[in-house]
């Protein structure tokens, strides 16, 4: 069996590498456009910031360590086009500009996503994009290099524009933030954002929120101004980070279908629309579980998860035994600013999108036993359904122990628990962790009394 996989970062070697190990006949080409194979997006802001000093140490498995076990890797080599009756991908080496044809039994399709950049004047010219590791290596060797580059404008006030905001204020520049929306990191609700604006603001970050980027004014060698439709800010640099896109040209070129989510429609073993093309990770829509509706959700959790699956589908032994990708819930934690940001399941926007009526508290809490030495905060607000009492969703915003609490949280979302049995989960206690009631306990018992449910602690 003859694999090919278009796209080397968490859900393609994933499935390359587990079709490899149980697979003797297998024969394995993976196409990478990039320089690199598997590495954590998610650390870029960290290496941008300085804080990991070379950006192999993001690097999980170089292109020779696959080699090493058998796969033929291609760096620098970009997927034109797929021939889905042919079965053949045509492919190009971008260094040499050879073009070629790549056949296939199997082939994955783990394309990613990536932000696309406006045609607005001056922005392709002098806009940074750092979604992949060697976008983010040009960022930090530019601000390494010019050291004329002291205030830097980012466009997007998503998790990586606010990671690299902070990370630019640890190195030293002022940062101007700007987005369109009114509100930071639209995965929260807006008393939630409103308060993580505070932070940021506290931390340094020049908000510009309601803006839409117009142009960037610049000389001959760099930029000078960004232009909102509601000011004119000085700026050195320039980094976009608008979301990512799914990379569905090539899959659905193929005759694959796309869904209202903008990512290709896969089934449970993540399987495409034509037959022997599968696809996982960034460019794919998965299973809202809260919700019941197909998002996109951008992770690398999800992709090594989803990864997995499609390598045995792939590899389809008969003692494989059948794996399936159920779907998730929208879990997600960063640290911002030294403060702890967490969300999963729905947010009131997304809950009132998706028709259901819940029920809302918030409320400001203790990270530990409130008599402990700094005991810290945590500000907690949780969504229940009006009828049945299902935890809906949650985000906390703290200084101590919300990944722990998201992660637990995260769970009572995909498995359907309800406030009133909530409220009575055994979670860990000892007051260097929490109170004697945690305070997702205490956001259950306040759900359970706004729903009028029973019994009411």
């Amino acid at each position: 069996m003859r694999l090919v996989v278009v796209g080397g970062d968490a859900a393609g070697m994933t499935a390359a590498s587990l079709v490899n190990r149980r697979r003797d006949d297998a024969e394995i080409v993976v196409i990478e456009r990039g320089p690199y194979t598997s590495y954590s997006m998610c650390g870029i802001p960290y290496y941008v910031a300085g804080a990991i000093d070379e950006p192999e140490e993001l690097v999980s498995r170089s292109p020779d360590e696959f080699r090493d076990t058998g796969m033929t890797v291609h760096m620098r080599t970009e997927a034109m086009a797929i021939d889905a009756q042919a079965r053949t991908v045509a492919v190009c080496d971008l260094d040499r500009g050879v073009e070629r044809t790549e056949s296939y039994d199997a082939l994955l399709c783990a394309t990613g996503a990536h932000p696309m950049v406006p045609d607005l004047p001056g922005l392709a010219a002098h806009g940074y994009v750092v979604h992949t590791l060697d976008e983010g290596e040009q960022l930090r060797r530019a601000l390494e290099r010019r050291d004329d580059v002291r205030t830097v404008a980012i466009v997007g006030a998503g998790y990586i524009g606010l990671e690299i905001a902070e990370a630019l204020i640890e190195r030293g520049n002022a940062v101007h933030l700007i987005d369109r929306s009114p509100h930071v990191m639209r995965t929260l609700d807006e008393d939630m954002a409103q308060r993580l604006e505070e932070i940021l603001t506290d931390f340094g970050v020049q908000l510009h929120l309601g803006e839409d980027l117009q142009e960037i004014r610049h000389d001959e060698r760099r930029c000078r101004q960004v232009v909102t439709d509601a000011g004119c800010y000085e700026a050195d640099a320039v980094v976009l980070a608008m979301g990512g896109k799914p990379n569905v040209g090539l899959a659905e070129a193929a005759g694959c279908a796309v869904g209202e989510s903008g990512a290709l429609v896969v089934d449970e073993r993540m399987r495409t629309t034509v037959p022997g093309i599968w696809a996982a990770g960034d460019v794919v829509e998965s299973v809202d579980l809260v919700a019941d509706r197909r998002i996109n959700v951008q992770l690398g959790t999800h992709a090594n998860k989803q990864g997995k699956v499609a390598g045995i589908d792939i590899a389809a032994q008969p003692d494989d035994g059948d794996a399936t990708f159920p779907g998730l819930v929208g879990t997600a934690v960063t640290r911002l600013c030294r403060w702890d940001v967490a969300r999963t399941g729905l947010t009131e926007r997304e809950a009132t999108d998706a028709g259901i009526a819940y029920a809302a508290v918030s409320f400001t809490g203790t990270a530990v036993a409130g008599y402990m030495p700094d005991p810290g905060t945590v500000h907690v607000k949780m969504l229940a359904e009006r009828d049945t009492g299902r935890v809906l969703g949650a985000q906390l915003l703290g200084t101590g122990n919300v990944a722990k609490r998201i992660d637990v949280a995260a769970v009572w979302c995909q498995l359907g628990v309800a406030v009133q049995d909530a409220q009575f989960l055994d979670l860990s206690y000892a007051p260097p962790f929490g109170g004697v009631w945690d305070l997702l306990l205490v956001a259950a018992r306040k759900l359970t009394t706004e729903l009028d449910l029973s019994p009411q602690l």
